[in-house]
């Protein structure tokens, strides 16, 4: 996204963040309020189930969202280092391995 109300989204939402989160993602897997989200969302039964997420970020609600059979997702972000990223692509799933 290229307009200058989402300048000061660009500058702090950076390519740098974004990729500093994403190797936290992968390594340690959500934060642990994501986490807490994500597991009260599993409780209410995702089979099937599709998902918007509004500043999602790296993607990981997402990401352990659609492990969990969710049936589709769809992010919307107003930073293009989070939407352009790394893992966004399916080669590039940036689930944990663990």
């Amino acid at each position: 996204m290229n307009c200058c109300q989402c300048q000061g989204i660009e500058d702090f939402f950076s390519s740098r963040l974004a990729a500093r989160e994403l190797k936290h993602y992968r390594k340690k897997g959500p934060w642990k309020t994501t986490t807490m989200l994500i597991e009260a969302l599993k409780r209410e039964g995702l089979s099937g189930a599709t998902l918007l997420d509004i500043g999602g970020g790296v993607g990981a609600i997402q990401h352990e969202l659609l492990k969990a059979s969710a049936g589709s997702a769809t992010n919307v972000d107003a930073s293009t280092a989070y939407l352009e990223g790394p893992g966004k692509r399916p080669s590039d799933r940036a689930w944990p391995t663990g």
